[in-house]
């Protein structure tokens, strides 16, 4: 086993680890998830991890791998748990449409490293939309999230970096992406406890 494998293992690791305190609290009852919108995470997740896996990449797959698997987990728990059951709004009904365009597109350039890499722009096009409204969300509320979560996914993510072995644009596109998405939303979540002085238990 390469260095190279190595920290792509333990970056997946890392992604994984991020959501295990929301999930935990979503088995206790504690948060109800809304349903389609978790649902629409997890089919944007997989057009990330078709597409990414299809531009060639390697190690560096992890992240993207439980950046699928976290929500479909999570909205699992949700139908489980009888979570809310709110319908899109109209930026995540652009998420979707895009979502399923970049699926298409996988299935007609799988095996096209050329033309497989405009897919994985699009399905990360769709995730950046998709996360406008938590970005916002956090701007407007930064005590009713948590930053731990987010810095591991960062974490992952930037680790990912140093896994990738063919160093190209579409290889990079996606973790760069991913860790700068994730370092704006923890950064108010960060300030307000910062400012309040709040104790690091409710940063987790």
């Amino acid at each position: 086993m390469d260095a190279t494998e190595i920290i792509g293992k333990i970056s997946g690791i890392l992604v994984l680890l991020s959501a295990i305190p929301y999930a935990w609290r979503v088995f206790q009852g504690k948060i109800k998830p809304n349903i389609v919108g978790w649902s629409l995470w997890s089919f944007i997740g997989l057009s990330i991890l078709l597409n990414y896996q299809n531009i060639g990449a390697e190690d560096n797959i992890w992240p993207a791998i439980f950046s699928f698997t976290n929500p479909l987990i999570i909205t699992l728990l949700a139908i489980w748990k009888k979570g809310e059951k709110i319908k899109l709004n109209r930026i995540e009904y652009f998420c979707a449409f895009f979502s399923i365009a970049s699926i298409i597109l996988w299935w007609y350039w799988l095996g096209n490293n050329n033309y497989s890499q405009y897919a994985l722009y699009i399905a990360i096009i769709a995730d950046a939309f998709a996360a406008i409204p938590t970005a916002i969300y956090v701007l407007k509320n930064p005590g009713g999230d948590r930053p731990f979560m987010w810095l591991i996914f960062a974490i992952g993510y930037g680790l990912a970096m140093l896994s990738i072995k063919e160093h190209n644009l579409a290889n990079y596109s996606l973790p760069v992406y991913m860790c700068i998405m994730a370092i704006i939303v923890s950064i108010p979540l960060i300030k307000y406890r910062l400012k309040f002085k709040i104790p690091f238990k409710s940063w987790i």
